[in-house]
């Protein structure tokens, strides 16, 4: 079972991690959370393979004119860009601490966009040290990290699936981390819980930030798990979670606007050889593009191979808990978008 270890980690943090030569022509990608770090190392590599369209999101319209600006800037400066005819680009406002934004996203999509989309690379996230609710009553990271989350695979399942053949399978990459294998101690409690959802997500929970980040990131695994056993076998869409490992990204900068933390946390990622936003994001590619897609369906990845999830996931108590889990998502999330019910029984298989 997935074991979360000290040597190991250090071992893979050093790792030089190889980038697939696979093509994206005459497909559509999505990047979710692409102004900066993976995302915006993700979508550079993306869009030097020459899709049809790469759409880049950021939380606002500012963001995303200027990510664009950068991503060109980034292909011509690093040389990725072989001088032929650019990809076509663009970048739209998607806002996951806001169910509406997200709905708003997947109605834009099908009026505006193309009838493809191929790739969805949902890499948006968020940490914040102290309790935060958003404008749907929420935790902060648990509907961005893994509701909102949720919701945009579930409402472009659709068109992911009509855009795929077995032979050539769409791909849905979540972005997790290996802070999951942290979130068991949390969890221990969980089958005296009510209600899952809304016990992770009350302020009475009483953990920190980092415990809540591990959790959403728990969470997003259990996802994984139980969208791709639903999903028809052999599978027109492969799903996987990825772990880009300890990287430098602007994920921490609440943490790094005061001067003391911003010092501690230099260190720490020093000493645990934090890897690029370059390096860390060929996980991402990897995930959406390496031709052994069936290998990957369900699985979850570091280092560009697929590992063991934690060992709660894999226990009868965590799949009890994953299967909890799932029904109270679909549940909140049928209340949020009355599309979520109809696409699930259409397009999932029963269990």
């Amino acid at each position: 079972m997935g074991k979360l270890s000290f040597w190991s980690f250090l071992r893979e943090q050093g790792r030089d991690l190889p980038l697939p030569n696979e093509s994206v022509h005459g497909k559509t990608v999505v990047i979710a959370g692409a102004n900066v770090g993976l995302g915006l190392e993700a979508s550079v590599h993306v869009a030097n393979k020459k899709p049809s369209l790469l759409i880049a999101t950021c939380r606002d319209t500012m963001k995303c004119r200027q990510t664009l600006e950068i991503t060109r800037v980034l292909l011509v400066l690093c040389k990725r860009c072989s001088g032929t005819q650019p990809a076509s680009l663009d970048s739209w406002p998607l806002e996951l601490s806001s169910f509406d934004n997200v709905r708003s996203f997947v109605d834009r999509f099908d009026a505006e966009g193309p009838e493809r989309l191929n790739i969805l690379v949902a890499n948006a996230g968020t940490f914040k040290p102290v309790y935060t609710r958003t404008q749907d009553d929420w935790e902060m990271m648990l509907q961005v990290n893994y509701l909102s989350m949720a919701l945009l695979s579930i409402l472009l399942l659709p068109l992911l699936l009509r855009s795929a053949t077995c032979e050539d399978p769409s791909r849905l990459v979540l972005v997790s981390s290996l802070g999951h294998y942290l979130a068991d101690p949390v969890l221990t409690r969980s089958r005296n819980w009510d209600n899952v959802l809304g016990a992770i997500s009350a302020e009475k929970l009483g953990v920190s930030g980092a415990s809540r980040y591990n959790l959403t990131k728990m969470l997003q695994v259990a996802f994984v798990r139980g969208l791709a056993a639903r999903l028809p076998s052999p599978t027109p869409l492969v799903i996987t979670a990825v772990d880009p490992g300890f990287c430098h990204s602007s994920l921490l900068r609440e943490l790094e606007k005061y001067r003391l933390l911003r010092m501690v946390l230099a260190f720490v990622k020093w000493l645990l050889r934090a890897r690029t936003s370059e390096m860390g994001s060929r996980n991402l590619v990897y995930a959406a593009l390496a031709t052994n897609a069936q290998d990957l369906h369900g699985k979850y990845m570091s280092s560009c191979e697929i590992v063991e999830e934690c060992d709660y996931l894999l226990s009868a108590e965590g799949k009890a808990f994953s299967e909890r889990l799932w029904w109270e998502t679909i549940e909140v999330l049928a209340k949020v978008d009355n599309r979520v019910s109809q696409i699930l029984s259409t397009y999932l298989q029963a269990r």
